[in-house]
């Protein structure tokens, strides 16, 4: 089976939206949404090409939505890295470049 692996800043980015979830909705939403994130990287272990491809961001990453949130995430042999989970709304370009 293939896997996937966080980088720190996924991580981070999981903090603040179970952080945002919570305050905002209640514990059972966030548990909720934290475990749709948790199944769809694992989705994308196992079938990375339904990723859309984000060349003008970084070469050879990739993207899938999931509600509000972008994961961007990169292919290798073991599955996938998660890279950033970031909102719709920010500024990705941004937020890619400091890695």
């Amino acid at each position: 089976m293939l896997r996937f692996n966080v980088s720190d800043k996924a991580n981070n980015d999981l903090f603040e939206i179970g952080y945002y979830t919570q305050n905002k909705f209640g514990t059972k939403q966030r548990n909720k949404y934290l475990d749709e994130l948790s199944d769809k990287f694992q989705y994308l272990a196992e079938a990375p090409e339904h990723g859309m491809p984000k060349f003008f961001i970084r070469k050879n990453y990739f993207s899938y939505s999931v509600q509000k949130h972008i994961v961007f995430y990169k292919k290798y042999s073991y599955g996938v890295r998660i890279i950033r989970v970031l909102h719709q709304s920010i500024d990705h370009k941004k937020h890619l470049s400091e890695l």
